[in-house]
């Protein structure tokens, strides 16, 4: 299949009329890398479509999704924002779900997504960081995530058991502009 450069991509926030090409993305990405998400294969193909679409808003009004969209309205991407709901973690945002089609891995819409979403999150009143958790073998991930500024701050040993192996994960954070010191250091 021919890749489409990464300049004929459009990020957009999902809407609900997005919900079926997204079941499919994340149907396929679950089945060729289990051990990056946190849901089975054989649990999400039978959901419907339409049960993702509940989490498609605008950002800033609760959990949005963005979709990197190459010719012809073609979703080849998404990244998925969740602010936690508690009063007393309001000042903390969840990225998640971060898939790209496999024709069109290594071309920067990874990034994209993430800049875009970081992009959005800065412009949100009381917002401090941004957390993350990706799978400790996944190194192109964790140097994408690195270059955008997020530090690790923990390991979750065995976080994921797929294919009877164990995968441990990284826990990511980003501070926004405003937030307090951290006190962390680069690992």
């Amino acid at each position: 299949m021919t890749q489409q450069p990464s300049s004929a991509i459009r990020i957009e926030v999902l809407r609900a009329a997005d919900a079926p090409a997204y079941k499919a993305l994340r149907d396929a990405s679950l089945l060729r890398s289990p051990e990056a998400f946190s849901t089975d294969y054989a649990t999400a193909v039978a959901r419907p479509a339409m049960i993702y679409a509940a989490r498609f808003s605008e950002p800033g009004s609760g959990p949005f999704h963005l979709g990197a969209f190459a010719a012809n309205h073609r979703l080849v991407g998404s990244l998925g924002f969740e602010r936690e709901q508690a009063l007393f973690k309001r000042h903390i945002g969840q990225i998640h779900a971060v898939m790209i089609d496999v024709n069109f891995e290594r071309q920067g819409i990874a990034r994209q997504l993430l800049e875009a979403c970081i992009a959005h999150t800065q412009r949100m009143v009381g917002l401090e960081m941004l957390q993350l958790s990706v799978t400790a073998s996944n190194e192109r991930a964790i140097g994408l995530y690195r270059h955008a500024g997020f530090l690790i701050y923990g390991r979750e040993p065995r976080a994921i058991k797929a294919g009877g192996a164990g995968h441990d994960r990284l826990l990511m954070v980003r501070p926004l502009p405003g937030c307090p010191d951290l006190n962390l250091s680069a690992t």
